[in-house]
């Protein structure tokens, strides 16, 4: 059986670790909430090849939507 639970707090989390153990099930806790961790990694790779980017200059920005539909 699969129990979730969403936003427990550490102390929650510790005494439903401490429960599972009387009935030798496990716990984990998922951090990332509603997206898979294939996810979040995917978006902090481009997040971190953005960063590398802006710092080189070579980031391409826009000042309004037009001028990013224009150049589209």
């Amino acid at each position: 059986m699969t129990i979730v639970v969403n936003n427990a707090s550490p102390t929650f989390f510790q005494a439903l670790k401490e429960l599972a153990k009387l009935d030798g099930a496990t716990v984990y806790a998922d951090e990332y909430g509603y997206y898979s961790r294939k996810t979040v990694n995917s978006v902090l790779r481009a997040d971190r090849q953005m960063e590398k980017e802006r710092k080189r200059g070579t980031l391409k920005v826009y000042n309004t939507v037009d001028e990013m539909f224009g150049d589209l």
